[in-house]
């Protein structure tokens, strides 16, 4: 995927079609950069999972007035094994940065929350290694040229202290229509709808209950602001 960006762009915002995706886009715009979004579609690897997270973020796009780019990965796949996404994100980055030299990229941002920002931190440390080395043309990180450290986007977790309830109770204040364009289903997909049994669609319904019932647990001094 090579595809000209406007310059006025200054970021990239990973938009599966989730939760966090989702409110990772809200803040991009609300935080006053001029993002596109990236999808990744892998119809061989999802089946109808992938076409219904699609549709979610062409409309959590639309909402947020942010262009959206799609990548199609045809390399097989199980989509049961959640070990690397970061890497294939990194990757389609990675060619979204290079293919368009013109733009200053100021920073890649996503959506992980406290469970699982490690482990996109940790995937993301090699990528970024290669596209240094690639601007210096150097295989040895010894080589790097300043100016081209200080070329890297920043990479920006804006929720990796909050909880998958605290960030649903934050969107039903700050943009409760992304909440109703959420896709996190898995499972078998029925009628278009999600299955609501499998382990994505429970881990959203309890977040969501726990955010609704969060009224009971807020300090008595929030209720003055």
């Amino acid at each position: 995927m090579v595809e000209e960006i406007k310059s006025n762009v200054d970021s990239v915002v990973n938009l599966s079609g989730g939760l966090e995706c989702a409110a990772a886009l809200w803040y991009a715009v609300e935080k006053g950069y001029n993002p596109v979004a990236l999808h990744l579609y892998n119809k061989q690897g999802w089946g109808d999972v992938a076409d219904a997270q699609l549709a979610a973020a062409h409309k959590q796009a639309n909402l947020m007035k942010v262009r959206l780019l799609v990548d199609e990965a045809n390399m097989p796949q199980n989509h049961r094994i959640h070990n690397y996404p970061v890497l294939q994100h990194q990757s389609a980055i990675s060619t979204l940065i290079v293919g368009n030299p013109k733009v200053s990229w100021k920073a890649i941002i996503w959506g992980a929350n406290a469970d699982d920002s490690w482990q996109q931190r940790l995937q993301l440390k090699f990528p970024f290694r290669s596209l240094a080395c690639g601007w210096s043309q150097t295989l040895d990180p010894h080589g790097l040229k300043p100016h081209h450290v200080l070329k890297l986007p920043t990479n920006v977790f804006p929720f990796e202290w909050m909880q998958k309830s605290e960030i649903v109770a934050m969107l039903i204040q700050a943009k409760p229509e992304l909440l109703d364009m959420i896709w996190s289903c898995t499972g078998k997909i029925v009628d278009n709808k999600p299955c609501g049994v499998c382990t994505k669609c429970i881990e959203l319904s309890y977040a969501r209950k726990v955010a609704w019932k969060s009224v009971y647990k807020r300090q008595e001094g929030n209720f003055r602001t």
